[in-house]
């Protein structure tokens, strides 16, 4: 899934994405920060064509307490 896809996704199920300056900001790959409901998921949402591992995905939806079978895009993907 492309971030772009993800980021528009996350917005649409209530998510405030916070992407202010991190400490560690130029360490390693872009990284914001997700909120949803009081839980929170550090999320790598980089350039609108960077392709985000399904694990990554999966991960966030878990802690956000997101059903990722609503992910858009295929099915069979999930």
């Amino acid at each position: 899934m492309e971030s772009t896809t993800f980021r528009k996704w996350l917005v649409e199920q209530g998510c405030r994405i916070d992407s202010s300056k991190h400490p560690k900001a130029h360490e390693g790959p872009v990284k914001v920060t997700v909120h949803r409901e009081g839980r929170m998921a550090r999320v790598p949402l980089g350039g609108p064509r960077q392709t985000i591992d399904p694990r990554v995905v999966l991960r966030a939806c878990e802690e956000l307490g997101l059903d990722p079978s609503q992910l858009p895009g295929p099915k069979s993907r999930v």
